[in-house]
């Protein structure tokens, strides 16, 4: 299918036509719609951040509670050990506030109690023996102790409700609203049996106060007049923003005189949606959900007044706002199209000169975007074209002087020769010793010079290979000996050969000449010794399959600038001992064979060469080579 595009016509077209609908219809649709639309829309939103925000007290408070019974069964957490118990419980109090003490008691009527009274932090321990006395200890920051004090007391953790609750449930116990007898407050206690079998019991109180304040935060992103009210288990009143003004230690249950909007609305029926109170219309919303053995309601209460007066203010503002954004559309249309095609007009001297880049327009999926491409491309099409064609010129030079210098080492070449000939014939004839060395030195430097001058031959190209198709394994294991040879007896050589043949069209001379170079070359940089590994297996690119040849040492390595430039003609890191064309040599002999090399090294980790050499599908015609 066609990839559509919008033309600046067709955009013009469209966005006057949905102005203009879009002004029609939506007078239509706030105005039959938002009633309902406020209505759904808050109190989804209450609902669901009261709900988040209830479980964001409750779910860490459970996750610590199977975290303290995972380390009390594994005997990692031990209450006996009553520093070390506070360091680890004070850290989870202090990064949830609303968590007030941590109570543990066992059967055998042991107890313990961490507490937060305001910022001041106690501990209180009941030891079994001790049968009518508790120790209460007062604690610095870091949950050390700093003070005792022995006060008679028959506290017995058994005796508490949530020790009896948490007893007989299989998992979490949520308690029913209660006064905590250690600071006076409203709260709520979630206890947890350990170890299943075992009679330990460790429960957590939390201020329930702290979600009358969660309601407040809530209440402001709905409306000023709403009103909220949580209820557990359907028969107290746990939270609320208004109607009653809390008292200190007091918890409120469902009451019609002090709670009578609340109780008017949770008796009008079931499915009932608004109620009038006190000649005033309240929508109704009633959200419930679980959490372990509780049961939560959220009840929604909403002035009619609020939503109408509401109403009729958006309707203004939507008149207004249809006609400024009528003018805005018009201002959008000339800066999205008009400028960005003068901006691009002024780009277009530079093409030829630089790359043009258009990017904060060539995203867009118009025509602006499709233009701002094409000049994009183009400039770069052009500026390739120049850049081949410099190369096509260095190209032509580079062979210009490759052919210039392959006739210059042919011409020194033929001089090396004369000289190194009246040098041999002169010697016999001389009688002096002196001379004779002189001549001696003549004849072999003459001989070096024309090994340079064959080496610089195969550089520029004079070479003549004699191909043939062969097993690159049986090639690699018939030079054993004159690797090994080749060798420090400190260098350890390991051959990893494929079993399979890796039949390979190549000059077998020049091969040996590549392989001995790059062992060579690993022998001088392992001077302390080190191991030489040696190894083929097959490679795949393109559709296409290799031998690989990997000729690996442990020795110094090299850097990223070295192995830059370890191919040039006469590029050597040996300094005098050095030559610069062994890899040189290498490089050009492979590519030769339609190969390629890829180099791998690091300092001090060693280096690797690996070549690629094409291999030949039909191995039959390996074994009518072989047997020839």
């Amino acid at each position: 299918m066609a990839k559509f595009i919008l033309s600046i016509k067709w955009l013009f077209v469209m966005v006057i036509f949905v102005l203009v609908t879009g002004i029609l219809t939506s007078n239509y649709l706030f105005s039959y719609h938002f009633y309902k639309k406020f209505f759904d829309h808050h109190i989804d939103t209450v609902s669901a951040l009261f709900q988040k925000g209830t479980e964001n007290i409750t779910k860490p408070v459970e996750v610590f509670l199977y975290n303290v019974e995972a380390l009390v069964c594994c005997r990692v957490l031990d209450f006996n050990e009553v520093e070390k118990t506070n360091r680890f419980l004070m850290e989870f109090m202090k990064k949830y506030p609303y968590v007030t003490s941590i109570n543990y008691g066992d059967g055998n009527g042991n107890g313990y109690l961490i507490l937060n009274d305001r910022g001041k932090w106690l501990n209180r321990i009941k030891r079994v023996g001790d049968t009518e006395h508790v120790v209460w200890n007062t604690l610095n920051n870091d949950g050390k102790i700093i003070k005792k004090i022995r006060v008679k007391d028959n506290y017995d953790p058994r005796k508490t409700v949530w020790y009896n609750q948490a007893l007989h449930s299989k998992d979490i116990q949520w308690s029913k609203e209660y006064i905590f007898r250690t600071t006076k407050d409203p709260g709520v206690t979630a206890s947890l049996k350990l170890c299943r079998n075992s009679k330990q019991i460790v429960g957590i109180d939390i201020m329930i106060k702290d979600l009358s304040v969660l309601l407040n935060k809530i209440k402001e992103n709905v409306h000023p007049e709403t009103k909220l009210y949580l209820l557990s288990n359907g028969d107290h009143v746990i939270a609320y923003t208004d109607e009653v003004q809390p008292e200190q230690s007091k918890i409120y249950t469902l009451d019609e005189k002090k709670f009578p909007l609340l109780f008017k609305a949770l008796n009008s029926g079931v499915n009932a949606s608004n109620i009038t109170f006190n000649n005033q219309k309240w929508f109704v919303n009633i959200k419930k959900w679980e959490n372990k053995n509780r049961q939560y309601s959220l009840v929604v209460l909403i002035p009619h007044v609020a939503i109408t007066k509401s109403l009729r203010l958006h309707l203004f503002y939507q008149s207004f706002f249809s006609l400024l954004l009528t003018f805005f559309v018009f201002l959008y249309i000339s800066r999205r199209y008009i400028e960005p095609l003068i901006d691009i007009s002024k780009q277009m001297p530079e093409i030829g000169f630089k790359k043009i880049y258009l990017e904060k327009h060539s995203q867009r999926t118009d025509e602006i975007g499709y233009l701002s491409r094409a000049i994009s491309d183009v400039s770069v099409q052009i500026l390739k074209a120049k850049e081949i064609e410099r190369k096509i010129q260095e190209s032509n030079h580079f062979e210009s002087v490759r052919r210039s210098l392959g006739e210059a080492v042919h011409r020194f070449k033929d001089i090396i020769n004369i000289i190194q000939g009246f040098a041999t014939l002169a010697q016999p004839k001389v009688s002096n010793e002196f001379a004779k060395n002189a001549l001696d030195q003549i004849i072999n430097a003459s001989k070096r010079a024309i090994y340079l001058t064959k080496e610089i031959l195969n550089v520029t190209g004079e070479r003549k290979y004699e191909m043939k198709i062969t097993d690159l394994n049986s090639i690699i294991l018939s030079m054993k000996t004159k690797i090994e040879v080749s060798t420090e007896d400190s260098i350890k050589i390991v051959y990893e050969i494929l079993n399979t043949p890796l039949p390979v069209k190549l000059d077998i001379e020049a091969f040996d000449e590549v392989l001995m170079n790059l062992v060579l070359n690993a022998k001088d940089a392992m001077p302390e010794g080190g191991t030489l590994t040696i190894k083929t297996k097959i490679a795949s690119f393109l559709d296409k399959q290799f031998a690989v040849l990997s000729v690996s040492d442990t020795g110094v390595g090299m850097d990223e600038e070295t192995i830059k430039r370890i191919f040039e003609p006469f590029f050597t890191t040996k300094g005098a001992k050095g030559t610069g064309l062994g890899l040189s040599i290498v490089y050009k002999i492979i590519k030769d064979h339609s190969g390629f090399i890829e180099v791998q090294s690091e300092i001090g980790k060693g280096t690797t060469f690996k070549i690629y050499l094409p291999l030949i599908k039909d191995v039959a015609m390996l074994t009518a080579s072989s047997t020839e």
